[in-house]
């Protein structure tokens, strides 16, 4: 039973391909339903005195459509409910024609994508055109278990009983941990070779209705041309488009980057030297979050055979495994917290990081590591990084001064209390309520330290309107804010130091200076370690005083990391070069951090 349940699990990345698939030919069958009724609704005429179609007309646009060389889909059109291609298919139903009145997309029906199909003046439906998807056992053995999945597989399966086995050996696990990825990842490469076969085969055949319609349609004016005919290519969804242009080296469908952007297109011979360009968005580029899924899914068979060999080695110890299952009942709301607000937002961003996702658009294509060069040619980039560290400068200033306080305010007298409690109340405080009272000091006409620069004849200064001043100005706030904190973190470190290291400091005749620096500093390491990589780690994280006081202003002399990201994602709708931001962000915080525990992790050595 635990094999077959590690089996049927690697068995997933499969099964969910193959569910894509079909999903992908769904989509493909409802693209060139649209498109061709945009067609029909182009070509043919109107009857006289009305605005549907005249019948004959669209009898004979009906069945060319259908014997048009190199249609490979199979069609019918529908007038009102009667099947004009072929006359022994089924007709519509009223409840049909109204469902197609009302919803102004198209309906799947009988295994078929059905468009509306509307008069001339685009206000009533008066038919449908029906394009049937190819079958499911078709898409299955194309999109699930094409290539090398099958095999992958099958021997999968083969080391699954091996794996699942309490005395396995090492080289198996690996293999079948390594095996279940391919799985994964051969599912994930036959999905996407699905979606780029459809949107090559869409092209195609939208290639054979806008040459079939500028037969139709003759004109000298190529713009002309391409305008009249859009409205087809465009019905085919977003990111569909025709423009003049192109020449018989793009005869086959290609990928290319226009603006930046992918693009499949393909050119179509409109007349001698005459060409014109179809474009979409490729069906590949949005498949990316199929393929951490299909990881996701691979990685559930090897975890899966681990968690069989763990409970058939626990069952030998059954105390061992019911305080196991206690402790791990008791971690369970925190991991669970973990998943949901850490790790799962790092994983979103990291999806979105590769993607070219903006709220304002349907489609998000993959781009792959197009955001991070982005990322490294964009100047502003460059200019709140250097702001960044050069904001992270404050840190050792506040440190001192804090230390400096804790020196001084580590006796127990009330004095001392009420000093510490004022030094760390504006670490408690609202940020925001700081920074406005910040910026009220600041002020350049009526500001409290103008006032006083005023009065000792210095004059006004606009702290936070001159690019020189305004980061500086920023700098003050932050240790203002942070130095009650750091304080107390310090007194609690000197708290912690014996009192007789320093009495035999001071018979030996050491000083005030030098009892600090040759006992009580080394004493303190870890602790200033500790204020050092927070402290830096707030100051890369910092947003808030910024957005408050100078919206990353003025010149962008403010303009940091994380207002960045912020400006990037909410300012201008650009979550993947936000993401990309966040995660070098992140990046440069995990080493700050790694490095933290290595120093830690050092022996401490004292005078």
């Amino acid at each position: 039973m635990a094999v077959g349940a590690v089996a049927g699990t690697a068995l997933l990345p499969l099964l969910v391909s193959g569910w894509a698939g079909a999903r992908a030919e769904r989509a493909l069958a409802a693209r060139i339903a649209g498109t061709t009724a945009a067609y029909i609704g182009l070509v043919t005429p109107a009857a006289s005195g009305s605005a549907d179609y005249d019948l004959p007309h669209l009898l004979v646009e009906a069945g060319a459509l259908a014997r048009l060389p190199g249609w490979t889909s199979r069609l019918e059109v529908y007038r009102g409910t009667a099947p004009l291609v072929r006359a022994t298919a089924g007709s519509l139903s009223a409840a049909t024609m109204a469902a197609l009145r009302q919803q102004s997309g198209v309906l799947w029906w009988n295994g078929a994508a059905l468009a509306p199909l509307r008069d001339k003046g685009a206000r009533d439906v008066v038919g449908a055109v029906a394009v049937a998807g190819r079958p499911g056992g078709e898409v299955w053995r194309r999109g699930a278990l094409g290539g090398i999945a099958v095999p992958a597989l099958i021997l999968a399966i083969v080391l699954a009983f091996g794996a699942t086995h309490p005395a396995a050996r090492r080289p198996v696990i690996r293999a079948h941990g390594a095996v279940a990825l391919l799985v994964g990842v051969a599912a994930y490469a036959n999905l996407r070779a699905v979606a780029r076969d459809n949107t090559d085969q869409w092209l195609e055949q939208t290639r054979l209705l806008v040459q079939e319609a500028t037969a139709r349609l003759p004109t000298t004016d190529l713009a002309q041309l391409a305008t009249t005919l859009r409205p087809v290519a465009r019905a085919g969804g977003e990111g569909a488009d025709l423009r003049p242009g192109g020449d018989s080296a793009a005869v086959r469908v290609r990928r290319v980057r226009f603006a930046g952007e992918p693009e499949a297109v393909v050119a179509i011979r409109v007349g001698w030297g005459r060409w014109l360009a179809l474009r979409t968005l490729p069906g590949e580029t949005t498949t990316g979050g199929w393929l951490w899924l299909c990881l996701a899914l691979a990685g559930l068979s090897p975890a899966v055979a681990a968690l069989r060999r763990w409970l058939e080695r626990s069952r030998a110890r059954p105390q061992r495994l019911r305080e196991t299952l206690t402790a791990w009942g008791f971690l369970t709301p925190a991991a669970a917290h973990l998943a949901v607000f850490s790790f799962a937002p790092i994983l979103f961003a990291l999806y979105l990081s590769v993607h070219r996702w903006s709220l304002g658009e349907s489609a998000k294509p993959f781009v792959g590591l197009e955001n991070f060069g982005r990322l490294l040619r964009d100047p502003l980039v460059w200019i709140s990084l250097r702001n960044t560290v050069l904001f992270t400068l404050q840190v050792p200033v506040t440190m001192a001064i804090a230390l400096g306080l804790a020196l001084l305010l580590r006796r127990h007298s009330l004095i001392s209390r009420i000093a510490r409690t004022a030094f760390f109340l504006p670490y408690v405080s609202s940020v925001v309520a700081i920074a406005l009272v910040w910026q009220w000091l600041y002020h350049a006409d009526f500001g409290a330290l103008n006032w006083a620069l005023s009065a000792l004849g210095l004059g006004p200064v606009d702290w936070l309107g001159n690019p020189r001043t305004a980061l500086a100005a920023v700098m003050v706030v932050s240790i203002w804010t942070q130095v009650g904190y750091q304080m107390v973190v310090f007194l609690a470190g000197l708290q912690g130091i014996p009192d007789a290291y320093l009495d035999a400091a001071r018979v030996d005749g050491a000083n005030a200076w030098r009892r600090f620096w040759r006992v009580t500093f080394p004493l303190l390491k870890p602790v200033t370690l500790f204020v050092l990589v927070t402290g830096i780690i707030g100051s890369f994280q910092v947003f808030t005083t910024v957005y408050v006081l100078t919206d990353g202003g003025p010149l962008h002399a403010t303009d940091v990391l994380a207002y960045r990201i912020y400006q990037s994602a909410w300012g201008l709708s650009q979550f993947g070069s936000a993401s990309a931001l966040s995660l070098l962000l992140f990046a440069i915080l995990f080493w700050v951090t790694w490095t933290h525990f290595k120093l830690l992790g050092k022996r401490v050595e004292y005078a």
